[in-house]
């Protein structure tokens, strides 16, 4: 769905704002200058409403990348990470391109999945951000916690946790905080996304 009803005028100031910083700008740092230099088309959200924040970012996102999108036929590519927002030259070494995240692309410049987010959903999706997270940083520790290698699939983590759990659990004369300590690791590692795939 890309006919979307987007303020005249929008993409043009967020291309022009990025030209003008060619080491790139983070998300916030783009929305604090578009309120700066451009408050009427792209007025800043009430901070405190997730569903407003969230729908401000699908509407900058979406924009970012038909800007993206629409790059492809000339001299410069836009990159597009967490932290950064950066017009780079086109290389004609394909291993020097920028790198285009086909699954982030299709959801932000589909406008449909705007109006499918709810209060409810937004906080589910920061839910789920905020587990992945601290699942992720907490993966090496929960490994070594259950005595597996970090090529360990699911599977495996499953298999550990019954053994582990089986000498441990203190309704088999097992130590009540080690098993504390297997449980955490196995709802660690089962919350991780690449465990769940």
């Amino acid at each position: 769905m890309r006919d979307v009803n987007l303020p005249p005028g929008l993409m043009h100031a967020i291309d022009a704002l990025l030209t003008e910083a060619p080491a790139g700008l983070s998300e916030y740092e783009l929305i604090q200058a578009l309120d700066r230099h451009h408050p009427d088309l792209f007025p800043k959200p009430n901070l405190s409403d997730p569903l407003l924040l969230f729908q401000h970012h699908f509407v900058l996102m979406h924009v970012l990348y038909r800007l993206q999108q629409d790059s492809h036929q000339s001299d410069r590519r836009l990159s597009i990470s967490p932290l950064r927002v950066q017009w780079q030259a086109a290389v004609s070494d394909a291993s020097q391109s920028v790198s285009v995240n086909p699954s982030l692309a299709a959801y932000y410049l589909d406008f449909g999945n705007l109006t499918k987010e709810d209060g409810f959903s937004v906080e589910q999706l920061l839910q789920g951000f905020w587990r992945r997270l601290l699942g992720e940083q907490g993966a090496p520790d929960a490994l070594a916690t259950l005595g597996l290698k970090s090529t360990a699939t699911f599977a495996d983590v499953k298999s550990r946790y019954r053994q582990l759990a089986n000498t441990h659990h203190p309704d088999k004369g097992g130590d009540s905080a080690e098993f504390g300590r297997i449980q955490e690791a196995y709802d660690t590692l089962k919350s991780q996304r690449k465990f769940n795939s």
